[in-house]
């Protein structure tokens, strides 16, 4: 897509732009921003030569299960054409002072500040939300109040004439985040791809998520990523969110959507692109949950999994 105008959402400017910068698969000859997911879906459906820029997922929220249900139920024509992961750091910066007056306050988008609780409760701050990382460096450089400290990535705060505080202020440095490009078109196969597909349930079927998970293993197709969502309409439906090593033109891949046709599944294309080779979005932690028992475990803690306390009697 060459010559392509390109939104993205104005709330992560910073990310926006980095990824821009990662980007194989467009040229764009302008990028805007907009206000909202639903906006840029809306343009991207309706006006040619369009493409979007979505964050879909980062390292401490997991899925961003709004633009997702955006993308799923309200467009008939969009597709995911790549999908791009960037890293970033966040630091706290205030305004330039003599004064060596002790920082009070931190500014920041509530996701910031979320991803900063250890450094914002060691220091004993309070907490002022605004819309964006973007938003709390504009606010910290007007007041020139040096008790005040904006969360956010270095090259954020220089454009506003900050200066550096404490560096690496997040709890996880290099959180991640995963964007996808939408736009109207599937991407061509490059012998590296991922597919994903929404499927939509039949009612009143037992075992219709064993039947579609058999769909992916008996065509030899690896499944790396499958979510749940109940739908409103009907007590007890869900539809999923499935993606798996293949394009759409591959033929185990034509294989595995007649299995789940078979099946009684409804099935969405969302999208076929080129698979990201580079660092991953993973959980910010890097061990088993707490509490974890496995086959090392001893019988007690075995025994204690399977006969977890009893609810604590209230008078």
């Amino acid at each position: 897509m060459d010559d392509v105008v390109l939104f993205h959402l104005a709330s992560v400017q910073l990310e926006s732009e980095l990824a821009i910068d990662r980007l194989t698969t467009v040229a764009p000859s302008e990028v805007l921003a907009m206000a909202t997911v639903a906006e840029i879906l809306e343009t991207v459906e309706h006006a040619p030569g369009c493409a979007g820029l979505l964050p879909v997922e980062d390292s401490f929220e997991g899925e961003h299960t709004a633009v997702l249900d955006r993308l799923i139920f309200e467009t008939s024509h969009v597709y995911v054409g790549e999908e791009v992961v960037v890293a970033e750091t966040l630091d706290a910066f205030r305004a330039p002072s003599e004064a060596g007056e002790d920082v009070r306050t931190a500014v920041s988008h509530p996701r910031a500040v979320e991803h900063c609780h250890r450094f914002v409760r060691e220091h004993g701050l309070a907490t002022r939300f605004v819309d964006s990382t973007t938003e709390a460096c504009r606010v910290v450089a007007q007041a020139g109040d040096p008790s005040l400290v904006a969360l956010a990535p270095r090259e954020e705060a220089e454009r506003f004439g900050l200066v550096r505080f404490m560096p690496s202020v997040d709890d996880v440095p290099d959180a991640r985040t995963r964007f996808f490009l939408v736009g109207r078109s599937v991407a061509a196969p490059t012998g590296s791809d991922k597919t994903t597909l929404v499927l939509t349930q039949p009612l009143d079927r037992s075992g219709n998520l064993e039947r579609f998970l058999r769909a992916f293993a008996d065509h030899e197709v690896n499944l790396v990523s499958l979510h749940s969502r109940p739908l409103g309409a009907t007590a007890g439906s869900y539809c999923f969110l499935a993606t798996a090593e293949a394009h759409i033109s591959e033929p185990r891949m034509a294989a595995v959507v007649n299995a789940l046709w078979a099946a009684g599944a409804q099935v969405k294309l969302l999208g076929s692109y080129p698979e990201w080779d580079g660092e991953q979005v993973v959980a910010p932690f890097d061990r088993a949950p707490m509490a974890s028992v496995g086959p090392l475990s001893s019988d007690a803690e075995r025994a204690g999994l399977l006969r977890p306390p009893a609810p604590v009697a209230t008078a």
